[in-house]
């Protein structure tokens, strides 16, 4: 399997068949992956000023997460969830219809790379364990559709990934390994990601960082960023 020049794996399997996977597990993943994920997700909202905010959260899943953003943003904000699988976006409104949030809520089936949301029209973006499963090329282009969706002082929020973050941990090295070479592991897609570099090379300003632990093992970067300039 390929390596990029910053090391990074590719993605082997074509974005559909990615998305198929996701779509076709989607009841197994909201009880299990996402369960393990919400922890370090929910840390990562409370870097966020979110009252009366109006938030897009990008692979939004079966909406754990979103649920958290409709009631933490109150009557006067907006959560809007995209996914690009049919199955998690049934899950997502499922979820909301069931917690009753407060806020005015939205989950819409949708490309990354090709967000439905209008310029400048969110104030936070949230990226959660969702940029990891881009390739290079389709990485650039999914953050350059946050940047255009969020307005000037708006804060992108992500949540992934990053092996320049940790090049030490064992986690990361097996789970690559296992990524080149298991028969059908890639297609989850998601792989440790140069996400530093990628947001800035994007148009944003990087203004923190930090590392998390999933039970004990599984590290990942939370960033924060606002469009440079």
């Amino acid at each position: 399997m390929s390596r990029g020049a910053d090391g990074t794996l590719a993605v082997p399997v074509p974005n559909d068949r990615v998305r198929a996977t996701y779509d076709r597990t989607a009841g197994l993943y909201a009880r299990t992956v996402a369960r393990l994920e919400a922890a370090s997700q929910r840390w990562a909202l409370d870097r966020l000023d979110l009252p009366g905010a109006t938030v897009l959260e990008v692979g939004c899943g079966p909406g754990r997460t979103l649920a958290t953003v409709a009631q933490r943003v109150g009557p006067d904000g907006r959560a809007v969830g995209v996914d690009a699988a049919p199955a998690m976006v049934r899950a997502a409104r499922e979820r909301l219809a069931e917690r009753g949030p407060e806020a005015s809520t939205a989950v819409a089936l949708g490309d990354a790379r090709r967000l439905p949301l209008a310029t400048g029209a969110a104030d936070v973006v949230c990226a959660m364990d969702v940029l990891d499963l881009f390739d290079r090329a389709d990485l650039a282009a999914v953050l350059e559709e946050c940047r255009r969706v969020l307005g000037s002082d708006g804060r992108l929020c992500v949540v992934t990934m990053d092996r320049a973050a940790v090049p030490d941990s064992w986690f990361l090295r097996a789970y690559e390994l296992a990524y080149e070479r298991v028969p059908g592991f890639a297609r989850v897609g998601c792989r440790p990601i140069p996400a530093v570099e990628a947001v800035r090379a994007a148009g944003f300003d990087v203004l923190s960082t930090a590392e998390r632990e999933r039970a004990g093992v599984w590290p990942v970067t939370v960033l924060t960023a606002g469009p440079a300039g």
